[in-house]
């Protein structure tokens, strides 16, 4: 026997809740009605109909196959508080990663917590705001790419920047939404500082950034463009061609303090990764959004 979906379980919670007498006979009703054998077909196989004996019908199959109660569906859940009433833990919408961030620390006078300025620790969101204020953190620095995370001390960091808090944006098995529930956590607590790819995709990244103060920037791309672009192999045309919706979006973005190095991006068709600024050891500063 097949699982019932969670978008299954919302059209049953809703014809339940709403004691609703017939469903289009869509193929999710199909699915339900192959599964539960509640209720009838019309005669032209259209609608699915419930007498008022049905529902509790319902409740009771799907409780028996799912181990959820239409009465009081909740996916709210984390995949361990989901197995507790259900055999299929995937029915959780809280993702296993949607909870924790990754971080180190930079610019302390001695290590927090054990750790060295090249380790990182994967914690719980809650930990990661008491952390914050434990040690007086000044700032947060979110990083765009992995690998740049892990190599952040190579970087030529703006020299204002101490007590940090380096947190890793998120992909994969490091989520975006854990990063974005710790930010709106710390907005306004202190600076919210981005480091991207400098193009178009990477400003939009930082623009779109919960809470973001700052961006980060190479100091020659604000004061000697030309000296910066003639450092070789370090722009790809190619990779900004490839960002034309990132690029749109930054036409009618409100980018405040922002606009003239978006214009300077689009103009010269701009592309150059975090990578290269800390392969050429480039100076990096700090670019105030307002």
């Amino acid at each position: 026997m097949a699982r019932l979906g969670r978008q299954q379980l919302q059209l049953l919670e809703g014809v339940y809740l709403n004691r609703s007498p017939r469903v289009k006979l869509t193929p999710n009703w199909r699915t339900i009605y192959r599964e539960l054998e509640v209720g009838e077909l019309d005669g032209a196989e259209k609608y699915l109909c419930f007498a008022p004996r049905d529902f509790e019908l319902l409740r009771q199959g799907v409780l028996a196959k799912e181990g959820v109660d239409l009465q009081a569906l909740d996916f709210n859940l984390d995949r361990i508080a989901m197995s507790a009433q259900s055999q299929n833990e995937k029915l959780a919408s809280i993702r296993p990663e949607a909870e924790y961030v990754l971080l180190k620390y930079l610019g302390f006078e001695s290590s927090p917590v054990g750790m060295s300025a090249r380790s990182s620790l994967r914690i719980p969101l809650d930990e990661a705001e008491q952390l914050c204020h434990d040690l007086n953190v000044n700032a947060i620095l979110v990083v765009e790419n992995l690998d740049i995370f892990d190599a952040i001390t190579q970087a030529r960091l703006p020299a204002e920047l101490s007590r940090v808090m380096v947190i890793y944006r998120g992909s994969g098995h490091h989520s975006p939404i854990g990063v974005r529930q710790f930010l709106q956590a710390m907005v306004g607590k202190m600076p919210i500082i981005a480091f991207t790819d400098l193009d178009p995709a990477g400003l939009q990244i930082a623009h779109t950034l919960t809470g973001m103060t700052h961006c980060i920037v190479p100091q020659l791309a604000l004061f000697a463009p030309n000296e910066l672009l003639a450092i070789p192999q370090i722009n790809s045309a190619d990779d900004f061609a490839k960002q034309a919706p990132q690029a749109k979006y930054l036409q009618s973005a409100d980018l405040k303090n922002w606009r003239p190095l978006s214009l300077w991006l689009t103009q010269q068709r701009i592309s150059i990764k975090q990578q290269h600024l800390l392969a050429h050891r480039l100076e990096l500063v700090l670019l105030a959004y307002c």
